[in-house]
């Protein structure tokens, strides 16, 4: 199911609150919800399962006073 720019945008808001630390995310039925957090990736895994929720995925929320871009990788083939 793909989220509505809505539930995107309350997922990004609830991210505020867990800046420059990880968190655990489950999805369901299209939406996003953070289960876990901590300062390491151990820590938010360990505070999802803590709830119940053993297959979480990872991401740590990257501190809001910098950019963040992620790396792209192109395969070059010759002729």
């Amino acid at each position: 199911m793909i989220q509505t720019e809505e539930q995107q945008m309350a997922f990004v808001e609830a991210m505020r609150e867990y800046e420059d630390r990880w968190i655990a995310v489950v999805e369901s039925d299209g939406n996003e919800t953070i289960v876990g957090s901590g300062r390491d990736a151990v820590e938010a895994l360990a505070d999802a399962k803590a709830k119940g929720f053993e297959n979480a995925v990872l991401f740590r929320v990257p501190p809001f006073n910098t950019t963040f871009i992620p790396l792209m990788s192109q395969s070059v083939t010759g002729a």
